[in-house]
């Protein structure tokens, strides 16, 4: 194993890979998760080597065995699990493991021990949500993670309010908040050719006009609103199709599938919704797409938004931090206030009566994130920050 984690450069010296411990909550194809898979998945295989920690399993998990060196699953109780601490301490003393990229709070907190107390390795604590850096500050965590901040290396913001945020509650520690806003592979999403075979499989046809969204069923995505917005549309637009990419999870106090399900029903909207539950061909599933839409109560940036502008497909968001960061109304998409579900019609009603701006949308889309979010540039700056100091 310690061979393995050698590479020769050109003139023939041996230098060490830097061994690279991902932890996250879970593996479940959430937009941290899908980050992380595609970190792993290009990181340089000459310079890293890569595992990931979760503290539960999840469709992900299959798939990051065929990339990663190793995956663990750390099955941790509810509340406070020192047992799962220890394990992550274990996991990161076997591995010698170099640097630890924590995601979100909780895997940052159980990370600690291991990497900062037991051990003197690298932390970097990526997070995803305002919401979770304001939660720090409202409770008996906001205390530890300002304890936290002095040893540890780096927090990683991946939207400009995420970062912004970290800064305006923690102005000491600046100069260790770095922003590193997510990106995504260009040309893998500029699929065009499976639009009809996927429409097919679905039960959809060329004459819908299908409003898709790639989001699991919890309650901050807020697929109500949508359906709601459809339900005004019903009698008016009776070719307007609802495709939901994603699926809900047993246990998840924030699970809102059930309550989707049973306002489809309430609004007669069954053979106007379709829901396909977890996808793995994300690119094909949004060629389907006409218009694609995100009605988030909040968003850290989110990977689907930026994968659907990648798509040439035009893209519809609440005005919240995250989403409103990267689309500018009329020119990359089209806002609507958060939770709004008659403004969401009036603005589905707009762009399906005039597709010359559906087609300026989406091309203005498609720029803004070509520019602004190449996958490149952002496996760069994590790739610098992981082995040294600096994201740039």
């Amino acid at each position: 194993m310690y061979e393995q984690s050698l590479h020769f450069t050109k003139e023939g010296h041996s230098m060490q890979k830097t061994r690279v411990l991902f932890v996250l909550p879970q593996l479940d194809a959430g937009g941290s998760e899908r980050v992380v898979f595609d970190l792993a998945r290009n990181l340089d295989p000459d310079e890293f080597e890569v595992f990931v920690a979760s503290f539960h399993g999840g469709v992900l998990v299959e798939p990051l065995k065929t990339i990663c060196n190793e995956v663990f699953i750390i099955e941790k109780k509810q509340g406070f699990d020192l047992y799962a601490m220890m394990k992550v301490a274990k996991i990161i003393k076997t591995n010698r493991i170099d640097t630890v990229n924590s995601h979100h709070y909780m895997p940052c907190f159980y990370s600690f021990l291991g990497a900062k107390v037991l051990n003197d390795k690298k932390l970097i604590y990526t997070e995803h949500s305002v919401p979770e850096v304001e939660m720090l500050t409202q409770c008996i965590h906001g205390k530890i993670f300002h304890w936290m901040l002095h040893k540890i290396n780096a927090v990683v913001g991946v939207s400009t309010a995420i970062t912004e945020k970290f800064r305006e509650k923690y102005p000491r520690h600046a100069d260790k908040i770095h922003e590193i806003l997510n990106g995504v592979d260009i040309e893998k999403f500029r699929e065009k050719n499976a639009r009809n075979t996927i429409r097919s499989k679905w039960g959809l046809t060329q004459n819908h006009f299908v409003v898709g969204t790639v989001a699991n069923f919890r309650k901050v995505k807020n697929h109500i609103c949508l359906v709601r917005a459809a339900g005004i549309l019903k009698d008016t637009h009776p070719q307007l199709r609802l495709l939901f990419v994603g699926t809900g999870f047993p246990g998840d106090a924030e699970n809102s599938e059930t309550e989707v399900l049973e306002l489809i029903r309430d609004l007669g909207l069954q053979d106007r919704v379709v829901l396909t539950g977890y996808q793995e061909n994300i690119p094909q599933m949004l060629s389907a797409f006409d218009v694609f839409c995100l009605p988030s109560f909040s968003e850290g940036l989110p990977v689907s938004l930026l994968e659907a502008m990648a798509a040439g497909v035009p893209v519809i968001g609440s005005e919240v931090a995250g989403i409103s960061e990267v689309i500018s109304h009329g020119k990359t998409g089209l806002l609507f206030p958060s939770d709004e579900d008659k403004r969401l019609a009036i603005l589905l009603e707009e762009i399906m009566s005039d597709p010359k701006n559906s087609t300026s949308l989406a091309t203005g889309g498609y720029a803004y994130v070509n520019k602004n979010h190449s996958s490149k540039a952002w496996i760069k700056r994590c790739a610098l920050l992981f082995v040294g100091s600096k994201c740039y």
